[in-house]
């Protein structure tokens, strides 16, 4: 899926906040204390949807304002969801709130405000109020403040893995994208019952990428398993073991993607070590189950794979791997 990118880091300092400046010219007015003598780099990139976008924005230290005159000039209302790495402090017509960082907060085009905060780099889903006035109630409810439950946290994640995904997205696959994303938002910002059955696709793929990621961080330790997953993800066992009944279980799943970085480094040709280091170092430490599982994965033994790899022919392993990550690897395409 394509974006559009915006960067005034190849400027030169002194045409660098003006340029940003123009970025933004009839949706904020903005001022950046340090400019005069940092000068102001900046990038942004954009994803479009139907009725919403994702941004990406990455700048210094800044205030961000949106006047009553500059609404009457530019009457957009929709509705913006930011997720911050740095603190924000939000001025509101009749209020004042620290936003704090990493926790999704709602704001309303519709109204005046003043975001000011440190450097920082941020995400903001943008949803157009005409196109998506089902959920209006419970975003206008949330607007001005930090959605700081276990709902929000999901958003957040959510948030972050279609800013993963986009990039590799098939445009032919986003038509139905932004249906599936106000569904996780309602349910995140108001949830009821219908709510969370028209999300709950979305939060168990939300939830099995945090999972994927975990195991794939820790992919090497001999303490990886259920325990370890729990922990880190924040579930119950049960919970565990619910979300990845449909990849086969909690210790095959773990072992599927062992054996997918197994068959990695065996299909390069500078890796030197021998198949039973690699094995163990994974944590797969019984060689013949190893060959084994190995063969039943991908169709050729370890030595095979070894070999193929010498001569120039190491499999596809971008292939493989989305062979063996069916159900996950296109993940947004499905939701």
């Amino acid at each position: 899926m394509n974006s559009v990118r915006f960067s005034t880091h190849e400027l030169n300092k002194s045409r660098q906040l003006e340029l940003w400046r123009s970025w933004y010219d009839g949706s904020f007015e903005v001022m950046a204390p340090d400019a005069s003598d940092r000068g102001f780099a900046g990038e942004s990139e954009v994803w479009t949807l139907n009725g919403m976008a994702l941004i990406s924005v990455s700048a210094p230290t800044l205030r961000a304002i949106r006047p009553k005159s500059l609404i009457r000039r530019d009457p957009t209302d929709h509705w913006v969801i930011t997720i911050g790495q740095a603190t924000t402090g939000l001025m509101l017509e009749n209020d004042q709130v620290s936003l704090p960082a990493g926790v999704p907060f709602v704001l309303s085009m519709a109204d005046s405000f003043v975001s000011q905060r440190d450097q920082d780099s941020r995400l903001q889903l943008c949803i157009a109020r005409d196109k998506y006035s089902a959920i209006s109630p419970g975003l206008d409810a949330a607007r001005g403040r930090s959605i700081s439950t276990p709902l929000g946290g999901m958003l957040a994640e959510y948030i972050r893995l279609l800013e993963r995904e986009l990039p590799s997205l098939p445009d032919e696959d986003a038509h139905n994208l932004p249906q599936a994303i106000a569904a996780m938002v309602a349910a995140c910002i108001t949830p009821s019952n219908d709510g969370m059955t028209a999300a709950r696709e979305q939060m168990g793929a939300t939830l099995k990428d945090k999972a994927r990621r975990c195991i794939l961080q820790n992919v090497r330790s001999h303490r990886l398993g259920a325990d370890m997953l729990c922990r880190e993800l924040g579930m119950s066992r049960s919970s565990l073991y619910r979300l990845l009944e449909s990849e086969g279980g909690v210790a095959q799943y773990i072992q599927r993607l062992r054996l997918l970085e197994s068959l990695a480094q065996l299909s390069d040709p500078s890796n030197r070590k021998p198949i039973a280091v690699i094995a163990d170092e994974l944590g797969l430490i019984d060689p013949s189950s190893f060959s084994r599982a190995f063969r039943r994965q991908f169709g050729i033994s370890p030595t095979d794979a070894r070999e193929a790899a010498q001569a120039g022919l190491a499999p596809s392993i971008a292939q493989t791997r989305q062979d063996a990550w069916n159900g996950i690897g296109g993940l947004l395409s499905r939701l």
